[in-house]
C-alpha cells in the first residue's frame, strides 16, 4: 500500500513539474491508475465517470459562475472602483485613512468578485500612485493591497468554500456563516497593525465644500456603497432566514449589480459580453480542476489509501493537535508553489477522512483550509497577489512587496493559533443559526 501510495503521489508531481496544467495532471493520472485496477468491462471507469458527473451536476457549484459573473460585472462597471473611492473620501480625515481604505475594500470586494487577484489589481492601479506621492511607506501599501485581498477567500461569499462543500458534502450556509466571524477578526486584526503603522502617515488631501456640496458628496458615497451592502444584507438576512440558498443569493446578486451598474450608466453590452466571456473562462478552469481532482481521488479511494491512512492514524498514540501541525505546515509549503483551489482539491480526499478521523468538525476545517489557503497568495515564489502588485507599479520589485506583505502572513497564523485554540469562533454561529 505505501509503495502504491509514493507512486501514486510521483504520477502527479512528475507531470506537474514538467508543466501540464493540474487539472490534465489530475485527471489523466487517475484515469490511468484506474485502467490499472480495472479487470473487466472498466468498473472502476464506470464508476470515476459516476462521481464526475454527480459532481458536476452539483446544485452547490451552479452558484461559482453566478458569484463569478457579479464580480466580473463589478470590475467591469466600474462599481468597485467607486466603492474604492467612497471608502476613501470617508477615511479621508484619518492619520493613514487610505490604508484602511485598502484592506476594507480588497477584503469587500474581494469576496464579493471571488478573485483577490482582479481585486488587487484594481486598487492597486486606483492606490499606489498617489499614495506612494504622498509619501506613504511602499512595503506598507503594498502588503496591505496584497494582504487585503485574500480576506475575499474567507469573507462571504467565498467560492473556494463552495468548492469545499460540494467536495466534502457540507452546507453552504453553514460555511458562510462559520467563516463570518473568523474572516471580521482577520480584517479586524490587519486594521490594529495599519492603526500602530500609520500614525505619523498623512491624512488624504481633501478640499473644503459647501453645504450643498456635502450633502452630494455625501449622497455619492451611499450610492457607491449601497450595492455592496445589499448584496451583504441579502446573503446572511436570506440565509438566516432560511429564505434563499445559496445559489438564490448568488442570483440575486447578480440582479443588484445589474441594477447598479444600469442606474450609473455602465451596464454596456461590451461590459455585460466581457463579463460573460471571462465568467466562462474561469467557471470552465475551476470545473476541470475540480473534475481532474474527482477522477483522481476515485482512484484514491477504489485502490483504499485515504481510508487506510485515516484508520492508520486513528491508531496512532499520537495528540490529534500535532497531526493537525502537520497538515498545516503541509498546506504553508503547498501554498508556496500551487494555486490556492488546485491545491485544496489535489489534497482534499486524502486529507478530509484523517481530520474527520480525528474528531474535528468539517465546517471548522473548511474555515481553516481557507485561512491556510489565503497565506499561499502572499508567500513567495508563486504568490500571485505578489506578481499583480510588482506588476503594476513600475520600478516595484518582488522583494519590497514580498516583505510588506510578511507582516500579514504573520497575522494570519496568529489567526489560525486563535481558531485552533478557540473553535467556538468559527462553530458559534453557525450551531446558533442552523440548530
Amino acid at each position: 500500500m505505501i509503495a502504491i501510495a509514493v507512486l501514486m503521489v510521483l504520477s502527479i508531481v512528475v507531470p506537474l513539474a514538467l508543466g501540464v496544467p493540474i487539472a490534465a495532471a489530475l485527471g489523466l493520472a487517475g484515469a490511468a491508475w484506474l485502467v490499472y485496477l480495472d479487470s473487466a468491462q472498466f468498473v472502476y471507469l464506470k464508476g470515476a465517470a459516476s462521481a464526475v458527473w454527480n459532481s458536476s451536476e452539483s446544485y452547490t457549484l451552479m452558484s461559482v459562475p453566478l458569484f463569478i459573473l457579479m464580480g466580473e460585472l463589478m470590475q467591469r462597471t466600474d462599481l468597485s472602483r467607486r466603492f474604492y473611492y467612497a471608502l476613501s473620501r470617508c477615511l479621508s480625515r484619518l492619520s493613514g485613512g487610505a490604508l484602511y481604505a485598502n484592506v476594507a475594500t480588497c477584503a469587500t470586494v474581494a469576496a464579493v468578485s471571488g478573485s483577490s487577484v482582479a481585486t488587487a489589481a484594481m486598487v492597486g492601479a486606483a492606490a499606489i500612485p498617489s499614495l506612494l506621492r504622498l509619501g506613504y511607506d511602499r512595503k506598507l501599501v503594498f502588503g496591505t493591497i496584497a494582504a487585503g485581498g485574500t480576506l475575499g477567500n474567507l469573507i462571504p461569499p467565498s467560492i473556494p468554500l463552495i468548492i469545499y462543500a460540494a467536495l466534502v458534502d457540507e452546507s453552504v450556509g453553514r460555511l458562510f456563516m462559520g467563516a463570518l466571524i473568523p474572516g471580521l477578526m482577520m480584517t479586524g486584526i490587519f486594521f490594529i497593525y495599519v492603526f500602530f503603522r500609520s500614525r505619523n502617515l498623512p491624512a488624504i488631501p481633501h478640499q473644503e465644500k459647501s453645504e450643498q456640496g456635502v450633502l452630494r458628496d455625501v449622497f455619492a458615497i451611499i450610492l457607491d456603497i449601497l450595492p455592496f451592502a445589499l448584496i451583504f444584507v441579502v446573503i446572511f438576512g436570506g440565509l438566516y432566514l432560511g429564505w434563499v440558498t445559496p445559489t438564490e443569493v448568488a442570483g440575486l446578486g447578480v440582479m443588484i449589480v445589474g441594477i447598479a451598474a444600469a442606474i450609473i450608466r455602465q451596464l454596456r453590452w461590451s461590459n455585460i459580453k466581457g463579463a460573460v466571456v471571462a465568467t466562462v473562462t474561469t467557471t470552465s478552469v475551476i470545473l476541470l480542476v475540480v473534475i481532474g481532482a474527482q477522477i483522481f481521488s476515485f482512484a484514491l479511494y477504489s485502490i483504499g489509501i485515504p481510508s487506510a491512512l485515516a484508520t492508520w492514524v486513528g491508531t496512532l498514540s499520537i495528540n490529534p493537535l500535532s497531526v493537525l501541525v502537520v497538515i498545516i505546515v503541509m498546506y504553508m509549503i503547498l501554498g508556496m508553489f500551487i494555486d490556492p483551489i488546485s491545491m485544496m482539491v489535489l489534497t482534499l480526499g486524502v486529507v478530509f477522512p484523517i481530520i474527520t478521523q480525528l474528531g474535528y468538525d468539517p465546517i471548522w476545517f473548511g474555515v481553516l483550509m481557507v485561512m491556510l489557503i489565503e497565506i499561499g497568495l502572499i508567500t513567495p515564489p508563486v504568490g500571485i497577489n505578489l506578481f499583480t502588485i510588482q506588476s503594476i507599479h513600475r520600478g516595484t520589485t518582488l522583494s519590497e512587496v514580498s516583505i510588506g506583505s510578511l507582516p500579514f502572513v504573520g497575522m494570519f497564523l496568529l489567526g489560525i493559533v486563535l481558531i485552533v485554540a478557540f473553535p467556538e469562533i468559527v462553530l458559534w454561529l453557525p450551531n446558533m443559526m442552523f440548530n
